[in-house]
């Protein structure tokens, strides 16, 4: 099931700042030198309710629904990573 998905890099740059900016709000604390190599679980202490927690605050702000679907721990370990996941996986509005 690996369909290699093509991340505009201007998309999941803007994932990774919105990711970064969210921390904070997210964890509860200041987050100062969050980075797209920042790792979530290890640097962080992110739990599975917070990180599910981020992708609702990542819905919210990019106002744009995640396909959650192939979501998993490996998407979480690094900003950078849940950030290549978020881009490929913005699901197109259709209302």
């Amino acid at each position: 099931m690996s369909d290699t998905v093509t991340v505009d890099p201007a998309l999941r740059e803007h994932v990774v700042e919105t990711i970064c900016a969210l921390l904070p709000r997210v964890l509860k604390r200041e987050v100062p030198d969050a980075s797209e190599s920042t790792t979530l679980m290890d640097d962080l202490g992110m739990s599975s309710t917070t990180g599910l927690e981020l992708v609702l605050e990542l819905e919210d702000r990019l106002e744009r629904e995640i396909s959650v679907e192939d979501l998993g721990r490996d998407d979480f370990e690094t900003v950078g990573t849940l950030a290549s996941y978020v881009a490929g996986n913005l699901l197109d509005e259709e209302d």
